[in-house]
């Protein structure tokens, strides 16, 4: 592996000595690393999925009801924090959307 890597770099060296078309040298270069670091791509393999509709009705349901319509919930949850002052947090947060709602009235 080390050995085929130090080629190709030999190779990518020699080429930029030598005036070549951009396009060429861009796909040299890519075609080793894909084959060489980042292993052969996989194009076209079948897959296969095992979907049942009713499972994901299900959960749907139950997302709905730990986290809310669009996750209101659960977008609530991450802004009143994880550190056990929640409830602290939540007061405060209708003390100051009370008074919003207040001043926007008068």
């Amino acid at each position: 592996m080390k050995r085929k890597f130090l080629k190709n770099i030999l190779l990518i060296l020699l080429i930029f000595n030598f005036s070549i078309s951009e396009a060429f040298i861009y796909r040299l270069i890519t075609e080793a690393l894909e084959n060489n670091v980042a292993g052969e791509p996989i194009t076209h393999q079948r897959t296969t999925w095992h979907f049942d509709p009713e499972v994901s009705k299900r959960r749907r349901a139950l997302f709905y009801e730990t986290s809310g319509f669009r996750a209101a919930k659960f977008i609530e949850r991450i802004g009143l924090g994880t550190d056990g002052q929640e409830e602290k947090r939540r007061i405060e947060q209708q003390l100051r959307d009370d008074v919003q709602n207040d001043s926007d009235i008068t």
